[in-house]
């Protein structure tokens, strides 16, 4: 009888080669293998929203009721991924959701450090963080009006 546990054909060839051995390697090597695919995730998601916030830029970029599209977006990925039904899929619809957001903080960044490069001080950047309806889409797209008129409606 052919045994492949301890003592057998296995063991003889090799101590490295064993069973656990083998295991271990394909472990390694598709955890690497998992972090390259999350990395394109991240990279394609927030690359695409990239594009879709650039393509509406004159109008101040694109928005779904009222909010950025890559924030919400974002925020709706990661809430998707935690239900019971996504679970085979949470850990795309994680990085997807990472992309978004990537998006959306890259571009509100973007404008704040813009801001701050003209006024010269980082407050003045980030007092025109929502920027106006001809600014850079992502978090610059509400307004400094519909944000003002938002304040004095409560």
């Amino acid at each position: 009888m052919l045994r492949l546990t301890s003592g057998s054909v296995m063991s003889r060839l090799g101590g490295g080669f064993g069973a656990r051995g083998l295991l271990g390697s394909a472990d390694r090597f598709l955890s690497k293998e998992l972090k390259s695919v999350r990395t394109a995730d991240v990279a394609l998601s927030s690359f695409a929203f990239g594009v879709i916030q650039g393509k509406f830029k004159a109008q101040g970029g694109l928005t779904l009721l009222g909010l950025p599209v890559d924030l919400l977006a974002g925020a709706t990925f990661h809430v998707m991924g935690l239900f019971d039904f996504t679970r085979s899929y949470s850990h795309h619809l994680h990085a997807f959701g990472d992309g978004a957001l990537a998006s959306f903080f890259a571009t509100t960044g973007y404008r704040v450090g813009e801001r701050w490069g003209q006024g010269g001080s980082l407050m003045h950047g980030l007092s025109g963080m929502f920027g106006d309806a001809k600014e850079p889409a992502g978090g610059s797209t509400i307004a400094d009006k519909e944000l003002a008129s938002l304040v004095r409606a409560e």
